[in-house]
């Protein structure tokens, strides 16, 4: 089993990241390899970080029969560069999906959903 929070926070220890995480407990999910996982969620942060200057904000939590991972930041930027297709790709391992949704000038949000 993988902890997905002691994940998020190794991964924001490692990194060196500011970030306000509000992060349940006991969300896990089964996995034999992690890695692809870790380059998802650290592709998310260095997309995101790339929009903004300010800390991200980043949750994790339950969301009906599993998981929901949310990233946030708030945004000047107005052209937002697409997500790569790996992502869904990778993702697919885990049962999980990913959507991005923003207002461009003002905010981005990433959710990965686990299931």
């Amino acid at each position: 089993m993988l902890d997905l929070r002691k994940l998020l926070l190794m991964i924001q220890e490692q990194k060196g990241m500011k970030a306000n995480m509000s992060l349940e407990f006991d969300c896990e999910i089964e996995t034999d390899d992690p890695k692809p996982l870790v380059k998802v969620i650290n592709y998310v942060i260095n997309y995101l970080t790339a929009l903004t200057d300010q800390p991200l904000e980043i949750s994790l939590n339950p969301h009906r029969s599993g998981y929901m991972m949310g990233f946030a930041v708030h945004t000047d930027k107005t052209d937002l560069p697409p997500l790569s297709d790996q992502v869904d790709e990778a993702l697919q391992l885990y049962n999980a999906s990913i959507e991005r949704a923003s207002d461009p000038g003002k905010y981005v949000r990433i959710i990965i959903t686990f299931v």
